[in-house]
């Protein structure tokens, strides 16, 4: 029974996944799609058609972050608490002149706004513990869940009080308690949660580029948002409902994006395109020992190890590198993915715990260095490298089989030989009465043991060329799916290119609002000059736009050049798929070819046996004869005409048994070859 695992499944848990995590950005979709249109009706602050524009293009932009997560890391437990900060966010910018509404429709747009305001804490901090703290994530995944509550029950409260008109519990609840006590502690936790895990000599040295990122979305998006009522500044509104404030929040997304593209061990289309390189490297080399060399060194370097051992059962092979363990070479095989040593060695099965292959040993340099994200990292690394392997111990399977058959072959050849040189020449009749003695009946005997032994190894012949017809059928069907499943992942590789030309239309846009943001601001600062010492607070408002329109062309020029190194890097990876592809398809040509030569071969095995039903009915004749010319011997006296009649026809039927044994003969080795 074959151990592979079904073609399909890897599929529909990815797509499975992407739609899991990606649902709140498709509520937030529909949010916007409700509550855009209503602005005029809900009472929301009055905006022109360029701020408006602004922060709709901020918020599409925001989405497409989502997208590119959601692409590179589908089923990956952060995926689900970015995606959902990033809805957030996106609906806070979209439809941010509903968060100040009038008392006309305040529960509609009540509604449609808070239940983002009220999860965005909640969500900043489950975002920053994913980062830092995946590893102790039953440790506090019921402490976010109660937080999540929480605001769950102020949101109702809030809710209620405005249904009821009861605005000193609105007041009490919304802009008392959660503005001022709830919001700043959250992001107080979040950043005090990503800098513990940054200063941990463990967690810091791996995490260290995600963790500063992490920090500084929580500083410059969440900060400017909960300061807003302590720095008039920040909340002064530049056109309606843009304020500093609400559009920093642009940073979080932003910002937490670069910090998961730094998380180590997360980018699932980098881990398996290296794996499926490797796998098709092992796969065209004859040398197996280089394959799993190369195997280890990318390990080695990867996971910045101490010393990497990889093991294979069949045949027997042992490649190490660097400083690994005297006793790793001769240990038992493990059975599942464990980690050692206070997680300082990962030990990983290659192949199915059932019927392993091999095995994987990783010694880090410090402890701790392995956790849950990078045993299933391993685990799947290793998955297109079994298959491999599996192929390559069914090929050293048949070799062996068609050894042995080769070996057995020989001896019959042998045997037959030698029992060919032991049947006497047709005697030549000079006058002799009586012919040499030779006791055929023994000759005759090694005959019929060497035609029974090509018999069985004739049958045993057909089986073996069956088996190997169906392996290789086999193995050409598995490099078949293997060639469909990169297919796919290269129709994931376009898609993502279409998303990268989206992002960076996108954020040719937002670079022209920044170049017409800065030039509103240039105006607003001649406008203060020429005003005097009355426009001195609005020149300094005029200046803080400036920063912000420059800051928002300096991250657009950050978001193209990481645009164009995407864009670059999927070409790249498309190429490589091709070269992937192209080997493929060469090994389902060589595996079809060994079928045809097993087949060629279960032909030949059918001839021989044929052969040898033929010549059994002659030896079995043969040995009667024999046995008639022993008894008539005994009375050569009174029979020796009618003997000479027998003997001129067992020289034609020897004639004729010669001529038979050296045609099979020659069919023999013309097959072992």
């Amino acid at each position: 029974m074959s151990d592979a695992a079904p073609p399909d499944l890897p599929t529909q848990t990815v797509d499975r996944s992407r739609l899991t995590s990606g649902w709140p950005m498709l509520l937030a979709v529909a949010v916007w799609a409700v509550g855009l249109p209503l602005l005029p009706r809900l009472g929301g602050s009055t905006v022109t058609g360029t701020a408006a524009a602004t922060l709709v293009g901020f918020a599409v932009i925001t989405a497409l972050i989502a997208g590119v997560v959601l692409l590179r890391m589908p089923g990956d437990p952060i995926a689900a608490p970015f995606v959902g900060l990033v809805a957030t966010v996106a609906t806070l910018l979209a439809l941010a002149p509903l968060d100040h509404p009038a008392d006309t429709n305040a529960l509609a747009a009540f509604l449609l706004v808070a239940p983002w305001r009220y999860a965005l804490t909640p969500l900043v901090v489950h975002f920053a513990l994913e980062v830092g703290w995946a590893h102790r994530r039953q440790q506090w995944t019921g402490w976010v869940v109660g937080w999540y509550a929480v605001q769950l029950g102020m949101f109702l409260v809030v809710a209620i009080g405005l249904s009821m008109n009861e605005v000193p519990l609105v007041d009490a609840v919304d802009r008392t308690f959660r503005a001022t006590i709830v919001e700043p502690v959250g992001a107080l936790t979040a950043a005090i949660c990503a800098l513990l895990a940054l200063t941990t000599p463990v967690r810091g040295r791996v995490l260290r580029r995600a963790l500063l990122w992490t920090v500084a979305a929580v500083i410059l998006g969440l900060a400017p948002l909960l300061l807003g009522d302590l720095i008039p500044v920040l909340a002064q509104p530049l056109d309606g409902a843009v304020t500093p404030a609400r559009l920093a929040l642009f940073a979080l997304p932003l910002f937490g994006m670069i910090a998961i593209l730094s998380l180590p061990f997360r980018d699932a289309m980098s881990r398996d395109l290296a794996a499926h390189r490797l796998a098709a490297a092992l796969l065209e080399g004859d040398d197996l020992s280089g394959g799993l060399w190369r195997i280890a060194a990318e390990l080695h370097t990867t996971f910045n190890t101490r010393g990497v051992t990889v093991r294979v059962v069949d045949p027997e092979t042992v490649v190490a590198v660097g400083e690994v363990i005297p006793t790793a070479a001769t240990s038992p095989i493990a059975p599942d993915v464990e980690g050692g040593e206070e997680q300082q060695t990962l030990v990983a099965p290659i192949g199915r715990s059932g019927n392993p292959l091999g095995e994987v040993r990783l010694e880090a340099r410090f402890t701790g260095a392995f956790g849950p994200t990078e045993q299933q990292w391993l685990a799947a690394f290793l998955q297109p490298i079994a298959a491999v392997l599996r192929v390559r111990r069914r090929e050293l399977g048949q070799a062996r089989r068609s050894d042995a058959v080769a070996r057995q072959l020989t001896d019959s050849v042998g045997s037959l030989a030698l029992a060919a040189q032991q049947l006497p020449f047709p005697p030549a009749d000079e006058g002799i009465a009586l012919p040499p003695l030779v006791d055929a009946r023994e000759v005759l005997a090694q005959l019929s043991d060497g035609v029974t032994g090509v018999a069985r190894h004739g049958e045993g012949l057909a089986t073996t060329a069956s088996e190997a017809r169906d392996s290789a059928r086999g193995t050409s069907d598995s490099i078949a799916r293997a060639l469909d499943t990169l297919s796919a992942f290269n129709a994931d590789l376009s898609r993502l290119a279409r998303h990268s030309a989206e992002i960076a239309a996108s954020n040719d846009t937002i670079s022209g609002v920044a170049f017409r943001t800065n030039l509103v601001a240039n105006n607003a600062a001649l406008e203060a000059t020429r005003a005097g010492a009355a426009g001195r607070t609005f020149g300094v408002l005029a200046e803080e736009v400036r920063r912000l329109a420059d800051t928002t062309a300096a991250t657009s020029a950050a978001i193209a050049e990481g645009t164009a190194a995407l864009a670059t890097e999927v070409a790249g990876v498309g190429f490589a798929l091709e070269g992937t592809r192209h080997a493929l398809a060469i090994a389902i040509r060589e595996a079809e070819a060994g079928e045809t030569a097993a087949q060629r071969l279960s032909d030949a095995a059918g001839e021989l046996e044929d052969a040898v039903r033929s010549l059994r009915p002659a030896v079995a004749e043969a040995s009667a004869v024999a046995a008639r010319r022993s008894a008539r011997d005994q009375h050569l006296t009174a029979a020796m005409e009618r003997f000479m009649t027998e003997r001129a026809g067992l020289s034609r039927a020897l004639t004729v048994h010669r001529d038979a044994m050296d045609r099979l003969a020659r069919a023999l080795e013309q097959l072992g070859r």
